[in-house]
């Protein structure tokens, strides 16, 4: 395979994230297009709002070093967030970034890591580099998920460990998008992260595990990562994968109501997911 220059594939996806976005806001305002849960939109910039968040300096900058952007570009740009998971050679990301609406595979996709100077590493091609929820996945369902191997592993990075625990209405949660539409005057170098909670987590009859959250997300928020922090660590608990309508301004600020769609989904990192990561790893 070969993969176009980094400048083009940046300016590819500059343009699909201007074309998907409103007009570009203040940094003051909050953004639209978004399913906001219970009030005002709380994300914002790592850095701005990450040591409110409880966030030392190591962990902004292991968030920044694990957590990024991933990118198909064929044969039409799409973009989403991803983690790596597990090892610095893999990443947990949301599979219909990977479709197009026929169910036929998007090809040239890629990751990148949300440091200044980071660039877009090239996603192994092949079958054997990617464990799919199922063969054709559905967006934002239980089999939504993606574990991919990155051409090459990235050094001196450590992931953040599976959380082993099971989720409970009222965990606190961290969660990093990498650049979600409404976003786009805050540094594409730079996660943009909001505190939210579990408000339920069913027993699921499914092979992934799963929780609704009061965690405000929309377009580009796919895939991002959810940390709770055990004894004092942060571990990847979940993964966004699915919000409530995101266009309909009479659901800004709703409160949380999951039969009115003021809701978000995550799926856990255990189960299924964890299972399919391990064998992936070769562990």
């Amino acid at each position: 395979m070969t993969y176009p220059p980094m400048t083009l594939i940046r300016a590819i996806i500059a343009i699909a994230v201007l074309a998907a976005a409103p007009a570009a806001a203040e940094p003051t305002l909050a953004p639209t297009l978004a399913n906001v849960i219970d009030g005002a939109d709380e994300r914002g910039s790592l850095l701005e709002i990450g040591p409110s968040l409880g966030l030392s300096s190591g962990e902004i900058a292991r968030i920044r070093e694990v957590a990024g952007h991933v990118a198909c570009t064929d044969p039409e740009p799409v973009t989403a967030t991803g983690a790596l998971f597990l090892t610095n050679g893999q990443i947990l990301t949301a599979a219909h970034t990977f479709f197009q609406a026929n169910g036929e595979r998007r090809s040239r996709c890629f990751f990148r890591q949300q440091m200044a100077g980071s660039e877009w590493l090239p996603l192994a091609d092949g079958s054997g580099n990617v464990r799919f929820g199922a063969r054709a996945p559905k967006p934002g369902s239980n089999n939504d998920w993606a574990v991919v191997r990155l051409a090459a592993p990235v050094g001196g990075v450590r992931p953040f460990a599976p959380d082993p625990t099971r989720p409970a209405a009222g965990d606190r949660l961290i969660v990093v998008s990498a650049q979600p539409v409404g976003f786009e005057h805050i540094d594409p170098n730079v996660p943009v992260v909001q505190p939210c909670s579990v408000r339920r987590a069913p027993v699921s009859s499914a092979a992934t595990s799963f929780y609704r959250s009061d965690c405000d997300a929309g377009q580009g928020s796919s895939g991002g990562m959810h940390l709770f922090r055990i004894g004092g660590e942060l571990v990847f608990r979940g993964m966004t994968i699915s919000t409530g309508p995101s266009r309909d301004p009479a659901f800004l600020g709703a409160p949380y109501d999951e039969q009115g769609g003021s809701v978000t989904t995550a799926l856990g990192t255990d189960a299924a997911i964890l299972a399919a990561a391990r064998e992936l790893a070769g562990q």
